[in-house]
């Protein structure tokens, strides 16, 4: 997800470069993304104010033509987590008295200590990873978010002698 202001500014540069008036200078320019579940990180602002950072509020959204797609693939085969991410996008799902969304107790692993915790982590994410498999779905389809690149390697060295 970019910044509206990066893509206003690539629009601006396709357009001087190529001394045009038409937006990307007529050059099919690609977005993916999900509104709904990946936000820009804007430091120390509030919600309000990274939601105004989004492609959704620039000038150029309504001239772009969109395409969207109609099926959550990755939570086709859990629809209780597809129904909790769409009660999310739509705003509807409860929040606390901090109007802070809780995420639910089957979603969270306990944190006993930190090798136990990654352990158990590991085993429900991937119940499955020392039996060979020649289906690579079952490690493609499942994923562990973090927050920093970092923690990203910690886990894949933690994963590998899992």
């Amino acid at each position: 997800m970019a910044k509206k202001y990066m893509i206003e500014a690539l629009d601006a540069l396709l357009r001087d470069i190529m001394d045009a008036d038409t937006m990307f200078d007529g050059k099919i320019i690609v977005f993916g993304g999900d509104f709904r579940q990946t936000l820009l990180v804007v430091r120390n602002e509030k919600k309000d104010d990274f939601i105004h950072e989004i492609l959704l509020y620039s000038e150029i959204w309504n001239k772009h033509e969109k395409l969207y797609l109609s099926e959550n693939m990755r939570a086709r085969t859990d629809p209780s987590f597809c129904e909790y991410l769409l009660r999310i996008g739509n705003g509807t799902e409860r929040t606390n008295c901090e109007d802070k969304i809780e995420i639910p107790d089957s979603f969270v692993i306990p944190f006993t200590t930190e090798e136990e915790s990654l352990d158990a982590l590991f085993s429900v994410t991937y119940p499955d990873l020392h039996a060979f498999s020649p289906d690579l779905s079952m490690i493609t389809s499942r994923i562990i978010l973090t927050t920093k690149n970092d923690f990203v390697n910690e886990l894949t060295r933690n994963l590998i002698v899992f």
